[in-house]
């Protein structure tokens, strides 16, 4: 498992296993401050998460419609050149 989901993978299991606890019982039990306050902001956070990724695809997608495709600015460099007629040679020395 990846590292940066350990923490995450631990806060679930204390999630779940508080939750557990709660439900030994019979009848309907609220769930403790501190887990109602835990699970707002992992909503919260996820949430976020969520709208940021489509944010991320929304704009590559809106930059790529504009420039035909390349995204690469290097490449669009190479292309120019090789369009300006000059052929340029690249040599080393040993």
């Amino acid at each position: 498992m990846p590292r940066a989901s350990q923490p995450l993978s631990l806060l679930v299991l204390l999630v779940l296993a508080a939750t557990a606890q709660g439900q030994a019982g019979t009848g309907a039990k609220q769930l403790q401050p501190w887990l109602v306050g835990l699970t707002a902001v992992v909503v919260f956070l996820f949430i976020v998460f969520v709208l940021l990724l489509v944010n991320r695809l929304w704009q590559i997608r809106m930059r790529r419609l504009e420039h035909g495709g390349c995204t690469n600015p290097a490449a669009e460099k190479d292309s120019d050149e090789e369009s300006d007629g000059e052929e340029q040679t690249k040599a080393t020395s040993l």
